[in-house]
């Protein structure tokens, strides 16, 4: 990925993400991208690459930036995945009040950039409905609000890259098991539905996935019906029922008190590990 810089050619043509297919080229000492009938456009790249390049991609933001997607073949082989050890497998429970919570009891705090921004956003867009939609201040206090919402956008991406890099490279584990989740049957909850989208969790799983891949390792999903949270990680009893803000509790069978994400990561870790034996906790 990488993003235009400063170019005299007007490219209001690309309203929509538009796609090369031939004929692109890049210069990474010079800092420049050609395109079809645009050649020489400045351009900040995010990482150089080696390969043939098979297309480039054109999209456009609503605060007007370009940024292209540059899609290469080349020969480079993706390592193979290691063999995957109980002691080396890591649970993730995903949530909202903590974004993680590993098996080995870590948790890392959920920013909620969203939320942090839904102030000063709320008084940008009463000021934005308020402006004649044939003005110019209406156009510019729309880029306004489009900034706001890129800069949330930006918060979050960022958080979720150093996140995964920190569990992929700075981390002994070769395998990490979470939930299959359905994000999008997820936020049909009214309730829930804002604080989900603010998390980011598709995206998070999205980039822990690939990376995973880059450095040889496994991700390994257990099925989203699976009641993590219900079982004692200790001895498998299992509750008829645990309310959402229930946060802790004691096992009625072993009395071992629970942390409730820490015990959900737990179980997906053990039933990770389960299922690859055959096999089932409960």
């Amino acid at each position: 990925m990488c993003s235009f810089g400063y170019y005299k050619v007007d490219l209001v043509r690309f309203q929509e993400a538009v796609s090369n297919p031939q004929h692109c080229t890049v210069n990474f000492e010079q800092g420049i991208i050609n395109l079809p009938k645009l050649k020489g456009i400045k351009t900040v790249f995010s990482r150089e690459f080696i390969g043939n390049i098979k297309t480039v991609t054109i999209s456009k933001t609503a605060t007007s930036k370009y940024y292209a997607s540059v899609l290469v073949e080349n020969t480079d082989i993706l390592p193979t995945p290691t063999t995957i050890e109980p002691s080396l497998t890591i649970g993730i429970d995903l949530g909202i009040s903590h974004l993680l919570n590993l098996s080995d009891g870590s948790k890392f705090d959920n920013q909620k950039h969203l939320a942090k921004s839904s102030q000063r956003l709320a008084i940008e867009q009463k000021i934005f409905v308020r402006k004649q939609k044939t003005s110019k201040n209406h156009q510019k206090q729309k880029l306004t609000v489009a900034r706001i919402h890129e800069k949330v956008r930006n918060q979050r991406l960022d958080l979720h890259q150093k996140i995964t890099h920190k569990l992929i490279c700075e981390n002994q584990a070769t395998s990490y098991a979470l939930e299959d989740l359905a994000v999008k049957n997820m936020v049909k909850n009214r309730k829930l539905a804002k604080a989900i989208n603010d998390a980011g969790l598709g995206q998070f799983v999205t980039l822990l996935t690939y990376k995973a891949k880059w450095y040889g390792k496994n991700i390994l999903k257990v099925n989203r019906f699976f009641a993590s949270s219900k079982i004692c990680s200790h001895c498998h009893h299992k509750l008829d029922s645990l309310p959402l803000s229930v946060r802790n509790w004691t096992c009625p069978n072993c009395q071992t008190h629970h942390d409730r994400d820490i015990n959900a990561a737990s179980n997906i870790r053990y039933q990770a590990l389960a299922d690859i034996a055959g096999l089932a906790i409960v």
